[in-house]
């Protein structure tokens, strides 16, 4: 049974609960709603109260003392990240640094180091715009998410975008699962990825555009398995798969990347909002996915 610990703050009486289970933990957010979060790290949480952007809730959800939510182990032909995982512990963990450096990348430009002690994988992922997330697009990532019918696995991009009627407000996610990448058929140099963020100010502000990318260049200059994705801190993350069927089976050119760049701009409906327009949004990120293109195009 869930322990409860009580606080007080300016918004009333705050339960802390403390559930031992997976299951356990799903039950109190269905019991009390819209007036209770899951928590780890809770340094998003944090951040949204204090600008007034999320209310208070009236209960708390501690994840911290479930063992489902911890550890990060290889898993049939995958690694498995669970959702407590705190950043800086999958930056550092070697499997993640041998199988999914993309991954390490970005969490490298997530906030501050001691913010990333504390903040979760989970809780990144959670946000729906978390930093790490286009990374974990482009690595083909599924999650394995709990409700009261069971568990199920599902693509990153459906969970996010609610394809299907797939996320529930009450989901509790439980590990990430990203497929190995490094695959000893292929040769080392036959793979790349990027990942790049352009924003108001390196790591402590969400950025205007983030884009990451994985795939392969042949021996003969072919493209193949490219999954570009992109989120901008306003808007919904989105993998580019116009972008995508452009790129795929095709040799880089200045024509190729003029075609490119014009389907990753058809594609992405950016946010518009004080920061920057939707124009210039779509632009800046064609332009950081066409130049890392053209970069691994001029070194072939």
């Amino acid at each position: 049974m869930a322990m409860e610990m009580a606080d007080y703050n300016h918004a009333g009486f705050l339960s802390v609960w403390q559930p031992a289970s997976v299951e356990e933990a799903w039950r109190l957010k269905r019991k009390f709603g819209k007036m209770s979060s899951y928590t780890a790290g809770s340094t998003l949480l944090r951040t949204q109260w204090q600008n007034g952007v999320r209310p208070e809730p009236k209960h708390l959800i501690s994840l911290a003392g479930i063992p489902e939510l911890h550890g990060i182990r290889l898993s049939e032909g995958a690694v498995s990240v669970g959702a407590g995982a705190a950043l800086n512990e999958c930056r550092q963990h070697p499997l993640l640094k041998n199988r999914g450096g993309l991954l390490v990348t970005a969490i490298g430009q997530i906030a501050a180091p001691a913010v990333r002690n504390l903040a979760t994988i989970g809780g990144n992922v959670s946000s729906l715009m978390g930093d790490a997330v286009p990374a974990l697009m482009a690595l083909d990532s599924q999650l394995v998410i709990f409700r009261g019918r069971g568990w199920s696995r599902c693509p990153i991009l459906d969970w996010l975008q609610g394809k299907g009627g797939v996320r529930e407000p009450d989901d509790l996610l439980v590990r990430v699962v990203i497929p190995i990448v490094r695959d000893t058929d292929r040769a080392e140099e036959e793979l790349f990825a990027f990942y790049e963020k352009a924003g108001r100010r390196e790591s402590f502000t969400p950025s205007l555009v983030t884009v990451a990318a994985q795939g392969e260049n042949a021996e003969d200059g072919e493209l193949k398995e490219l999954r570009p994705s992109t989120e901008d801190g306003s808007a919904l993350p989105d993998r580019l798969t116009e972008a995508e069927r452009t790129m795929n089976g095709s040799r880089l050119s200045d024509n190729m990347l003029g075609l490119i760049h014009e389907a990753i701009k058809g594609q992405y409906k950016a946010a518009e909002d004080l920061f920057a327009g939707s124009d210039y949004r779509k632009e800046a990120t064609a332009n950081l996915i066409s130049a890392q293109l053209w970069k691994m195009m001029k070194l072939k």
